[in-house]
């Protein structure tokens, strides 16, 4: 019993003994506050507390997001990687433990000299982790595996802003492409008009051709926005996981009003809220270990390896007293010379971790500037979307305007065409900014590390 303790005690002295480097988080000095502010952003509070589906009360945007979630192949795959990171992770940890197995042989040797052997019997081995290469292997393993977790949760970052903005683009073209078809029909009635006032000799031939132009122009503006919203449908079906088919609808981007303030709480933050970072922090503290695993193997390798079993010329008397037995092995297994290569190895994961260092760092900063960038769209974009909503109406009443004088013989028609088109120019940019400052709210949700 004294010498099996001692040996535990001896194992346990050994596997005591690591080489290699701690992780320590690099220096990084955040700021203060965000240097842009917004009335549309709570600086104190943090985007924990708010999510994604409290963004948009729109039931059908959430249920696209939902079934994107759900079928979407390249999430798919991201969660895949997380089960074989989770396997190398085991298959690490086993490593240091002993490995059990058996071994049986049966020799038949016939004529007057001939000698048989028989044997069966249990084997172990097990590698002493004296200088820590395993342990160091199996936290690597195991903050890669943290690293894949933080890698599905960015992919999934990255498809549900994709879908909420797709979603907002294809409601824009549905927008667009209504007031291009109103406007089509309202040119044509009034070519109509300029038609029959040309046939009776009212007006010249130049105003009912210029008339005609902005009809075709208004006509052409419609199958370009049909093309791109056929498109955007398309690339929704493939963020869906779906066979091309229509996409529902739900509230027009106007209806989407009741956007809550987003929490931007402090810069310092986003080292825990923004999953790339978290990401790229695991994939240092795993580089880290990786440093441990090369110097540990500049060091002897100590193994052990017992048999235990039966041994016999005769089969018939193989399990018996006489022939049971044992062995037990011990091996140390070290380099000597081998012109600087295991040093070298060191100094190629000590580089590697430098490199992991500084792309933690740029991840965080380049962070650090999404939300910036962010800010600076949600109240610009904002304030953009009054003054076009602002420039369609005055560009609508000058429009009616510029038809009465016309109608009234006061001015040309290239009164009416400048107006015509200053109006159509103008609601369709309305819509297209409106759907840019929803999509800059999920930019922002996004940039921060919403809890998608």
């Amino acid at each position: 019993m004294k010498k099996i303790l001692s040996i535990f005690l001896l194992v346990a002295a050994l596997n005591s003994c690591m080489v290699g480097p701690k992780y320590t988080r690099p220096d990084i000095k955040s700021p203060q506050a965000w240097m842009e502010q917004s009335k549309f952003v709570d600086p104190n509070d943090t985007i924990t507390n708010l999510k994604w589906f409290q963004l948009f009360q729109d039931s059908v945007l959430n249920g696209l997001i939902d079934t994107a979630l759900k079928y979407n192949y390249n999430l798919a795959n991201a969660v895949m990687r997380i089960e074989q990171s989770r396997e190398i992770y085991g298959i690490t940890k086993a490593n240091q433990l002993p490995s059990f197995g058996y071994q049986a042989s049966g020799t038949l040797n016939s004529g007057p000299n001939g000698s048989s052997a028989f044997n069966f019997g249990a084997t172990a081995s097990w590698e002493i982790d004296f200088w820590g290469k395993l342990r160091h292997s199996k936290k690597a393993a195991y903050y890669e595996y943290l690293a894949s977790e933080e890698g599905v949760k960015s992919v999934t970052t990255i498809l549900v802003s994709d879908v909420a903005s797709l979603y907002f683009q294809i409601r824009d073209l549905d927008n667009r492409l209504s007031i291009a078809k109103r406007t089509v029909d309202s040119r044509k009635i009034y070519l109509n008009l300029i038609n029959a006032r040309f046939k009776g000799g009212d007006v010249a031939e130049l105003d009912m051709l210029q008339a005609d132009q902005q009809l075709q122009l208004a006509m052409a503006t419609v199958s370009s926005l049909t093309r791109l919203l056929n498109a955007s449908e398309r690339s929704m079906n493939i963020l869906l996981g779906q066979m091309p088919q229509n996409i529902a609808r739900g509230l027009e981007n106007v209806d989407q009003q009741n956007i809550p303030l987003i929490p931007a709480g402090l810069p310092s933050t986003l080292l825990e809220q923004r999953p790339d970072v978290k990401q790229a922090e695991y994939q240092l503290e795993a580089q880290t270990h990786r440093i441990g695993v090369a110097q540990a193997s500049r060091f002897p390798s100590l193994s052990l390896t017992g048999l235990l079993g039966f041994a016999s010329p005769d089969l018939s008397s193989l399990v018996s007293d006489a022939a049971f037995g044992g062995s037990a092995t011990a091996a140390i297994l070290g380099p000597i010379f081998n012109f600087g290569a295991n040093k070298k190895r060191v100094n190629l994961q000590r580089e590697e971790t430098k490199i992991a260092a500084n792309n933690y760092v740029n991840t965080y900063i380049s962070a650090l500037g999404e939300v910036e960038s962010s800010l600076v769209a949600v109240q610009t974009l904002a304030d953009e979307y009054e003054a076009r909503r602002h420039q369609a109406e005055a560009a609508s009443k000058a429009l009616m305007l510029s038809q009465e004088r016309y109608n009234q013989g006061y001015t040309d028609y290239l009164e009416v065409l400048i107006a015509e088109t200053s109006m159509l120019d103008s609601e369709l940019a309305a819509s297209a900014t409106k759907s840019q400052q929803l999509s800059s709210y999920v930019q922002l949700y996004k940039s921060l590390g919403g809890g998608w």
